[in-house]
């Protein structure tokens, strides 16, 4: 996993959220909307800093175009830093209507603050075929609880844990830093 800097996508990642209407079946409504545009950013930031071709695309089937490719952000708040063998969610309401090719996914830390300034901290935590997240991804319904942590889903998911997903590829630099150069013979 890689920590990508969220300084200067507060005030873009709340316009964002604002213009979009709270989700119906949303786990967490409004809040969910805020969660789901700084994710969609922190992603946007890491593959242009990675020199990842990319297009936004913001579809009700996916987020982005990446290398060919139609992928959607899935992200999650947290109030401690991502660890290895934390989860990654897709709600099974959103597997039924979107069909991307792939998932990146994202962790925010949240802190004190209101709306999108309560992000202090982000990560890229990899991503994964649908296909293969398909297969390997396990089912939870929101009648069970993990005996490891006491979690126990609101909705029904599918989850896969971090170290399953193909791990970020490059650094993030802070904004305002240049961008790394690409090696023009690749």
């Amino acid at each position: 996993m890689i920590e990508v800097p969220v300084d200067g996508l507060h005030g873009r990642a709340q316009a964002r959220a604002d213009a979009v209407p709270e989700l119906r079946r949303s786990m967490r409504g409004a809040r969910g909307n805020e969660v789901g545009a700084m994710g969609e950013l922190v992603a946007f930031r890491y593959l242009a800093a990675a020199g990842v071709p990319f297009r936004e695309d913001s579809t009700v089937d996916h987020d982005a175009v990446v290398a060919g490719l139609t992928v959607d952000v899935k992200t999650k708040e947290r109030t401690v830093e991502p660890q290895l063998w934390y989860e990654c969610s897709v709600a099974d309401y959103n597997a039924d209507v979107q069909q991307p090719e792939a998932y990146l996914f994202v962790s925010l830390l949240g802190g004190p603050g209101a709306g999108c300034d309560r992000f202090v901290r982000a990560w890229v935590l990899g991503s994964m075929l649908r296909s293969t997240f398909l297969e390997v991804s396990t089912r939870w319904d929101p009648d069970m609880v993990d005996a490891g942590n006491g979690w126990r889903p609101t909705i029904a998911c599918r989850n896969v844990r971090v170290e399953q997903l193909s791990p970020p590829k490059a650094n993030v630099p802070a904004a305002g830093a240049p961008l790394p150069r690409r090696d023009p013979g690749r």
